[in-house]
């Protein structure tokens, strides 16, 4: 899941024409997404994208739940057993 959600955050970088330069090796479910340079307009592009990209609905009313990667996963792997 985190190799995935890794390629789902570089390629949404890259469509915002930033760089994302952190390596897949340097990312566990305990970074916190403020260490990959995720501010609220980029939190909310990749958020669109794992749903688009893993067909699965996220609820982001709560987005501030979302402080680590970790988080990110249990939120999706949720939104798939549903």
């Amino acid at each position: 899941m985190l190799e995935e959600l890794y390629s789902v955050i570089y390629d949404s970088y890259k469509s915002m024409n930033r760089e994302f330069d952190t390596p897949l090796s340097a990312i566990t479910e305990d970074t916190p997404l403020k260490d990959l340079d995720m501010d609220s307009v980029s939190f909310v592009v990749i958020m669109m994208n794992i749903e688009e990209k893993m067909k699965v609905r996220l609820d982001l009313t709560g987005s501030s739940a979302f402080q680590t990667v970790g988080d990110v996963i249990k939120a999706i792997e949720q939104a798939k057993n549903q």
